[in-house]
């Protein structure tokens, strides 16, 4: 008999099964696709690299200082700030700190003006005093009204703010809660971003060394016994002490018969790839005008080796679930790249395929923490992982699968620590 089932291999998991590993448990992981990771999985078109939707990597967050070999995973740092496209104009909005090439622009910039560059610099100030971890404490309201009270222009926060938590929190209108966008200010500040050369899925590759996975099975129910749990699954029966289920909201809820309450975001993500150089811009490209596009990369410029030798991978992120199918969302991304690239540049791209994530992210709302379900369950022996009960994303996912490990394991260091430390 297992020590532990773990029932699902994204982040959290992955994680949760490699601490009690680590500690000595018995643990299998078992996983209904055919390989783990989840959201945080990568896949090769053509000879190009892709991601599954756009993600980055924020090192500073501290699960992830704790639980990767952040050495190992071959991190390419990102240029800071971001390049802001209103049709053919492109404003630079960079920190010149950390990236002295971008102080000419960065002054000069129509989207951020001074008097907003000096409130930005008082806010990081402001944010780098703290624990990271207390920033998701205290009063709590809207980004968008946090964001106002720091005397910030409607042009600031409409040209630069939106675009950039928008591709964040994966919704434009900073409804999000305040906490935590300085959270994720902070993290920026203390680590910027990041991205491994070969993919993202080399984070939940790494979680998976050493584990006991098997890929392809899916579980259907759980029965308590009381001294154990037995899983029914597509394969057979399979008995543990304790299960943890670490899947998506929907598939813990027909298993554990518990309901999150929660809203899921989705988001629909476009490549691209291009046979000649089409814009040499490294950093995020932000859509300040009305239309699909949120943001968009050229992840080859950024990432070297992400597309074949000679050609270049671009990354659209359309926030929501857009109802034209494939090839009429293709048609109007390109419509929109032709107002920053002409029509001639926007038809040499080749659509390498579309990804639609129907849950990317939950909604958090301010005080959207007082809701969060926790880790136990109605179902005795069973346990709860997921970002569900923390915050939507890698740290939240990291720290759900450590602290539903440190349940059965019964480690108060673990237990303990704050929500974002």
């Amino acid at each position: 008999m297992l020590d532990v089932l773990v029932v699902g291999g994204g982040l959290a998991g992955l994680c949760a099964a490699r601490t009690l590993h680590r500690a000595g448990r018995r643990v299998r992981v078992l996983e209904a696709a055919p390989e783990v990771g989840g959201r945080v999985r990568s896949r090769v078109v053509d000879g190009f690299t892709l991601d599954a939707g756009f993600q980055v990597l924020f090192p500073a967050y501290p699960a992830v200082q704790r639980q990767l070999n952040l050495g190992a995973l071959d991190l390419v740092p990102l240029l800071p700030g971001a390049a802001v496209r209103r049709g053919t104009q492109v404003d630079l909005v960079g920190d010149p700190l950390r990236d002295p090439r971008a102080l000419v622009g960065t002054l000069g910039s129509r989207v951020l003006p001074l008097a907003d560059k000096l409130r930005v610099a008082r806010l990081a100030a402001q944010l780098r005093l703290p624990a990271p971890h207390a920033l998701l404490r205290g009063g709590d309201e809207t980004t968008e009204a946090y964001l106002r009270r720091q005397g910030l222009s409607e042009q600031a926060v409409d040209l630069f703010f939106r675009p950039f938590f928008g591709g964040i929190f994966l919704r434009r209108d900073l409804s999000t809660s305040a906490r935590l966008f300085r959270y994720y200010f902070r993290m920026l500040l203390d680590g910027g971003a990041a991205l491994p050369r070969e993919g993202m899925g080399v984070l939940s590759a790494q979680l998976a060394t050493g584990l006991d996975i098997v890929t392809g099975v899916q579980v259907t129910h759980l029965s308590p016994h009381g001294t154990h749990v037995t899983a029914a699954t597509t394969a057979g029966d399979l008995d543990a002490r304790q299960i943890i289920v670490a899947t998506d909201p929907r598939s813990a809820q027909d298993l554990t018969g518990e309901s999150t309450g929660l809203t899921g975001i989705g988001s629909t993500y476009l490549y691209y790839a291009a046979p000649r150089e089409i814009d040499p811009e490294k950093r995020l490209l932000l859509n300040a005008e009305p239309g699909l596009i949120n943001n968009a990369h050229w992840t080859s410029q950024a990432v070297p080796g992400r597309a074949p030798a000679g050609q270049h991978l671009l990354s659209v992120t359309v926030l929501g679930l857009p109802a034209q199918d494939d090839a009429a969302l293709d048609t109007a991304v390109r419509a929109e790249l032709s107002r920053w690239y002409g029509a001639q540049a926007a038809g040499t791209l080749r659509l390498l395929g579309t990804e639609r994530i129907p849950y990317a992210q939950y909604a958090q709302p301010p005080e959207y923490a007082h809701t969060l379900p926790g880790h136990a369950t109605a179902l005795s022996g069973v346990l709860l992982a997921s970002e569900v009960t923390a915050m939507s994303g890698i740290q939240g996912a990291l720290e759900s699968g450590e602290k539903a490990a440190g349940i059965v394991l019964g480690d108060l260091v673990i237990q303990s620590r704050p929500r974002g430390a």
